[in-house]
């Protein structure tokens, strides 16, 4: 499942949980919510108990040995591991800084990127409301599903001027003014049914590109454009060529997207210190 599929299927299943909790079940409903935006919540056994980890992970992500604290590896899942509604066929190898991985996810705190690694922390993130959390979701994916170097590029070209699309409010056109650094594209027009703008349209969102020196696109962000709700989700993608072979998927409210690229920066800076040291210089004092 692309980063994409995986933040639309959470999304429905958040709302859907909050009309079946109600109100008062909100803020329950926040503790857990980050990590159905990141994975399946009902993944087979094998990979729920990666969820649950004890100990550090260690894995090749992206071409690259890593060891991921524990608090910062949540619903692993490495090449060959068994998918949704399939049985594990064999034992379970040993992990290695050579066994490759293929997802995984985490929250951390921003600006200081911290982590669930205590009590504290724990309590802290549980004690926001989806208003006001500073908490951000992390999801990595790299392996046999990376979709290759170039991808954010792709991704722009098949969502942007596609006047093919069905979906009026999925069409989009530039804004003539940037945003915090970011090329805006929003849909356009009026809908001749109930004579509102397409941009009003409830499943509406604003696309955010930033391209470097060379044009090529190293930043995509969509936000929900939803009125009246103040904890609009965004989605920022971005790659970590040519470091890693790997794709990064961040989670936060449309409030924080003035601060888009700080957090770009450190989570790409948190995710490249998961590096392993060589065996010699691990044992140095």
């Amino acid at each position: 499942m692309s980063p994409s599929a995986k933040f639309r299927w959470g999304k429905r299943t958040l709302w859907w949980l909050i009309g079946l909790l109600g109100l008062s079940g909100v803020l329950l409903l926040w503790r857990f919510a980050s990590p159905i935006l990141l994975g399946n919540p009902f993944e087979p056994p094998g990979m729920a108990a990666a969820h649950y980890t004890t100990r550090d992970v260690v894995g090749d992500l992206g071409g690259v040995p890593v060891t991921i604290p524990r608090h910062f590896a949540n619903f692993v899942e490495y090449e060959g591991d068994p998918g949704w509604g399939e049985k594990r066929k064999g034992p379970r190898h040993e992990r290695t800084h050579q066994s490759r991985l293929v997802s995984f996810g985490y929250d951390t705190r921003f600006p200081d990127m911290a982590g669930e690694s205590s009590q504290e922390l724990i309590k802290d993130k549980s004690s926001y409301s989806i208003y006001t959390t500073p908490w951000i979701s992390v999801g990595i994916t790299t392996g046999n599903i990376y979709p290759g170097d170039g991808f954010l590029d792709r991704l722009t070209t098949a969502n942007i001027g596609n006047v093919e699309r069905i979906l009026k409010y999925e069409q989009y056109e530039p804004l003539p003014e940037p945003e915090h650094g970011l090329t805006v594209y929003a849909a356009v027009g009026i809908d001749p049914n109930t004579k509102k703008l397409y941009w009003e349209h409830p499943n509406a969102k604003d696309i955010f590109v930033h391209r470097d020196k060379t044009e090529r696109v190293d930043t995509y962000i969509r936000c929900s454009n939803r009125l009246g709700v103040p904890s609009q989700p965004c989605t920022h993608d971005f790659s970590l060529e040519p470091h890693m072979h790997a794709n990064v998927y961040v989670s936060y409210r449309r409030t924080q997207l003035p601060h888009w690229r700080e957090i770009q920066q450190a989570v790409a800076q948190q995710i490249l210190s998961f590096k392993a040291l060589p065996t010699n210089a691990a044992s140095k004092p």
